[in-house]
């Protein structure tokens, strides 16, 4: 942790997202979470299906985990990634956010900020073309 904090204290322009969801079924999870109090440091999601795959959707303790970052730094740092195409766990690329948007741990607001408008002022996506449904990807 001491030279991830040297690296964006002297090179202040960086982003950096920090995968996997700080691993957050590990002991110290919380103390990756904490980083993203930096400026450019965001937490994205993809794989956190996979850390919580063994209770399955709609994975109550990713929900906890995700409530519980926000809590720490705020949802406006946090961002959503599916980690697919899934090749350990057997979810659909639906289901990886369909979590997050039938979960009441969160607003409408939080959930819009997770699922997309964070990743957007992370990545500075413009103009995204709205993409084809691929059923069998999907479901």
């Amino acid at each position: 942790m001491r030279n991830f904090r040297k690296l964006f204290l002297n090179v202040p322009i960086s982003k950096i997202a920090i995968g996997h969801f700080g691993l957050a079924t590990t002991k110290n999870w919380k103390n990756q979470i904490l980083l993203a109090r930096n400026p450019n440091v965001f937490i994205e999601s993809g794989g956190i299906t996979w850390l919580y795959n063994s209770e399955f959707y709609p994975f109550p303790s990713a929900v906890k985990a995700i409530r519980e970052a926000a809590d720490l730094v705020g949802i406006d740092k946090l961002m959503w990634g599916s980690d697919y195409p899934r090749t350990i766990c057997a979810i659909t690329y639906k289901m990886s956010y369909d979590f997050v948007v039938k979960s009441n741990a969160f607003s409408d607001e939080e959930k819009a900020a997770f699922l997309g408008r964070n990743a957007v002022k992370f990545y500075g996506f413009k103009n995204l073309p709205e993409l084809e449904y691929v059923k069998n990807m999907s479901e």
